[in-house]
């Protein structure tokens, strides 16, 4: 005779506990890593590498100081150290992602009760907090890469309309100045389309996203600023890894589709009129956590033959 579990989300039908999850997320999340300590050298692989050990550390110790069960094998809070670390440029001071762990693991997730009750992503928030807190994360910090080409971000160029500064096949390929884990596009989309192909993250909001970006970006700038836009920054990074995040997303079917659609819009006006730079794309994830209770309320599904102002 099967258990009834009750536990936090997220929530699955299948045989698939939540580290397996995270796991396969893990195994996505590699090749980008990779490619960007290809690009960044060696330095690359220290942030990330201290993002993860502190986030794991961080989530350890906070369960010891309350009490709580202390998962060992935790593989949650090395997803969020990995995501968070793949984030930064390569050129940030080391204590950039230790801090930023403590904020994602400490602040946005322990403090709102841990795994499957937190409001916003952890990784995304405390992004978005090191970018307030280090003004150099909005764009200058991210420049030069290994192979000696590109000094500036592309958005410091798109930003001032200069579409033709950085090649679509570098951008492609990830030989342009960025975050680590973000620069190679061809990376990205690979890892985003298994993890949707074997259902460990959601089609819905992603396709939602790019298609209201490409959308609002081509009415407010032109057909010529759409690849430049889409493929630069951390747009495409966060709307395949973290837009989908099962804790923070709406869990109806229009509930998800209008978050991916919103989001979109929100992003592309804030990349088009060159608004927080690279914290951009993390403030409107943000504001998406923030909607999505209440877009799963308007589109809560309704028992049979019960009028919707019953």
């Amino acid at each position: 005779m099967s258990k009834l579990l009750i536990t936090p989300s997220p929530h699955v039908t299948k045989q698939h506990s939540t580290n397996m999850l995270m796991f396969a997320m893990i195994c996505a999340l590699v090749p980008t890593a990779m490619y960007g300590v290809v690009v960044f050298g060696v330095r690359a692989l220290l942030i990330i590498g201290l993002s993860v050990v502190s986030a794991y550390l961080f989530e350890v110790l906070f369960n010891l100081l309350k009490n709580r069960k202390v998962e060992w094998i935790d593989m949650s809070s090395v997803v969020t150290g990995f995501i968070l670390g793949l984030t930064l440029p390569v050129n940030v001071p080391v204590y950039v992602p230790i801090i930023g762990s403590f904020i994602a693991i400490v602040i946005f997730k322990g403090c709102f009760g841990g795994i499957g009750k937190n409001l916003f992503n952890p990784a995304g928030a405390a992004r978005l907090v090191l970018g307030f807190i280090f003004t150099g994360l909005a764009l200058s910090m991210f420049t030069g890469t290994a192979l000696g080409e590109n000094v500036a971000s592309p958005l410091a160029y798109f930003a001032k309309g200069e579409f033709s500064a950085i090649t679509i096949r570098s951008l492609f390929f990830g030989n342009v100045a960025g975050a680590i884990g973000t620069v190679s596009i061809i990376c990205i989309l690979v890892a985003g389309i298994v993890l949707m192909s074997f259902k460990i993250t959601d089609f819905i909001m992603p396709v939602g996203a790019v298609i209201t970006f490409i959308a609002i970006t081509w009415a407010l700038s032109g057909a010529t600023a759409i690849v430049p836009f889409l493929f630069s920054g951390s747009f495409l990074f966060v709307t395949m890894f973290m837009l989908p995040d099962p804790t923070t997303s709406p869990n109806t079917v229009w509930g998800k589709f209008c978050y991916g659609l919103i989001f979109g819009v929100v992003a592309s006006l804030f990349r088009v009129y060159n608004i927080l730079g690279e914290n951009s794309v993390f403030m409107a994830l943000v504001f998406m956590n923030i909607l999505a209770p209440l877009l799963d309320k308007i589109f809560a599904p309704h028992p049979l033959g019960v009028k919707r102002g019953a």
